[in-house]
């Protein structure tokens, strides 16, 4: 007696199994002991692949709520590090002699350190080192507790001169944190999105979600909330961009590299505890609520919500439309689209 459980797919892509029915026959009465054995083996057989069914179901379902990337990059040092090794022509074998070496003060090196900076966007031209993204990339040791004070001082004595190159600047501010802070880490870290990147993103949305033409308006004159559809909308980009999920809520890591205020600090006491409150809310409301009412509840005062609403979605607004968009003034008609200001 051969059993075989065949596998496939639903529709949804998770793998089920069928559960095959069988029949037992008795040639004769001498055969009823085969009979009872036959019984009991199919018996096991189905049980088992049922079992199997559920748990296939289960892991898939948490795979597909759990795994799904979004908007999001995470990137570790090693691994920014090996694409800009391909990016500027670094043979394996020398890049392992940098690190080996502990990233040796010549050229090649600096410029490969400044590739990285900008991989991981711990660097800018605007506004230079970003502490508080590069101190991700490192694990300061557990009885370690003046890291932070040498790293500074580092940093405060080897101040970049205007004469330094861009390579060299980035140079110099690595090697403060690798000699003092701590180890590098060999897990990913949240890359934070640029301007062009949100815009991007909620530009893709508003064509994605099919939003109707009076919230895209309302979206471009800066009218937000403006109904449940606008608050979907802010759900979707918030998860999109990583900044938001159903099971977490605000991810402070996220929102705390992307912003850089201590409003968004993970440490932050009150923020903290604001989003515990929170939390107990939700069973009465809808995920779209819920989420807008997070961060308007935690973070109302934040320049990284203003953000969002007054730049990124007015500015993505208006791209969609592609045309004059009605403002948010009490009172104001705008007769190119015969909507009302709130």
């Amino acid at each position: 007696m051969t059993l075989r459980l065949k596998s496939t797919h639903n529709a949804y892509g998770l793998m089920y199994m069928s559960i095959p029915v069988y029949k037992c026959v008795a040639a004769s009465e001498k055969d009823m002991q085969f009979q009872l054995n036959c019984v009991q083996q199919l018996t096991r057989a189905t049980m088992n692949s049922f079992a199997l069914s559920i748990v296939l179901l289960a892991v898939g379902a948490i795979s597909l709520s759990a795994g799904l990337q979004h908007y999001v990059v995470e990137k570790s040092f090693n691994q920014a590090q090996k694409e800009c090794a391909e990016y500027q022509g670094v043979a394996h074998d020398d890049l392992l002699r940098y690190v080996k070496e502990g990233y040796p003060d010549v050229e090649d090196v600096r410029c490969l350190l400044r590739c990285v900076a900008f991989n991981l966007r711990f660097w800018n031209h605007t506004t230079g080192l970003q502490k508080h993204m590069v101190e991700g990339h490192f694990v300061p040791r557990p009885d370690d507790f003046h890291n932070v004070e040498r790293t500074e001082a580092c940093l405060a004595e080897n101040l970049y001169t205007c004469d330094d190159d861009l390579c060299t600047q980035v140079y110099k501010a690595f090697q403060c944190y690798y000699q003092h802070y701590g180890a590098l880490s060999e897990c990913p870290q949240f890359v934070v999105n640029t301007y062009h990147e949100d815009l991007q993103a909620s530009y893709d949305l508003m064509g994605m979600m099919a939003l109707s033409q009076h919230t895209l308006q309302n979206l471009a004159g800066g009218c937000f909330p403006s109904g449940e559809e606008s608050l979907c909308f802010f759900y979707a980009f918030v998860t999109r961009t990583g900044l938001y999920s159903v099971e977490d809520g605000a991810h402070l890591e996220h929102l705390y590299y992307q912003y850089n205020e201590e409003v968004f600090n993970p440490n932050n006491a009150k923020t903290v505890a604001c989003l515990q409150n929170q939390k107990k809310l939700a069973c009465k409301k809808t995920v779209c609520q819920q989420a807008y009412d997070t961060f308007q509840a935690c973070f109302a005062e934040s320049h990284g919500l203003e953000y969002l609403l007054h730049t990124v979605f007015v500015d993505s607004a208006k791209n969609f439309l592609g045309q004059p968009v009605c403002y948010c003034v009490k009172g104001k008609t705008c007769p190119l689209h015969q909507c009302y200001g709130r």
